[in-house]
C-alpha cells in the first residue's frame, strides 16, 4: 500500500517538476533511512520539496485531483516546519532553509520497487535528522552511521557549514 502511494506521489511530483511548478524533491524520513540501511517500519512517506510558496495551492490541487485528500498547513513564526502539505499518508515538507535546498539538489536517484526515486543522501539525511532531534531521528542517525555508507568527511563538512553538532 505504501509503495503504491509512493509511486503515485513520485508521478505527481515529477509532473509538477517537469511543468516548472516545483524545482525539485527528495525522499526523506523513514523510507529514506530504509533506502540506506536496515529497513524499518514507517507509516508515512516524507518528502522535501523545493517550491515557491505562491505555488503551494497548485500542489494541493494536483494531489486532490489525483484522489488524495491534501491540505496545506502553515506553522507559526517559530515553527520549525513553516509549511507542510499533508496528503493522506504523505507529508510534503517545504524547503525553506539553505541546507534543505542543497539536500534536494544533492539527492541520489535510487530504484525503489522498480521506480526511480530521488533520495536524500545519507549525509544530508543525518543533518536533517539531527536538526529534527526527535528520539526516532537520533536512532535513525545511529543506524545510518552503522551502515558504512556515510562519507564521514563530507558529513563533517556539512555539519560545520550548517552548524549541526555531531555526537559520537
Amino acid at each position: 500500500m505504501l509503495l503504491q502511494k509512493l509511486d503515485t506521489v513520485i508521478e505527481l511530483l515529477s509532473g509538477l517538476r517537469d511543468t516548472g511548478c516545483i524545482s525539485g524533491f527528495t525522499l526523506i524520513g523513514g523510507l529514506a533511512v530504509s533506502a540506506w540501511s536496515t529497513p524499518r517500519a514507517t507509516r508515512d512517506i516524507d518528502l522535501l520539496i523545493l517550491v515557491d510558496t505562491d505555488k503551494l495551492q497548485q500542489i494541493v490541487t494536483a494531489f486532490c485531483d489525483a484522489g488524495l485528500h491534501a491540505e496545506l498547513r502553515r506553522g507559526d513564526y517559530d515553527d520549525p516546519v513553516p509549511y507542510l502539505i499533508r496528503a493522506d499518508a504523505v507529508d510534503l515538507l517545504i524547503a525553506t532553509k539553505a541546507y534543505e535546498a542543497e539536500a534536494i539538489r544533492q539527492s541520489i536517484a535510487i530504484d525503489i520497487a522498480g521506480k526511480t526515486v530521488p533520495v536524500v543522501s545519507p549525509e544530508f539525511l543525518i543533518i536533517l535528522k539531527l536538526k529534527a532531534g526527535g528520539p526516532q531521528d537520533l536512532l535513525d542517525v545511529e543506524e545510518l552511521l552503522a551502515s558504512g555508507l556515510v562519507n564521514r568527511a563530507l558529513l563533517g563538512e556539512l555539519a560545520a557549514r550548517y552548524k549541526v553538532a555531531l555526537t559520537q
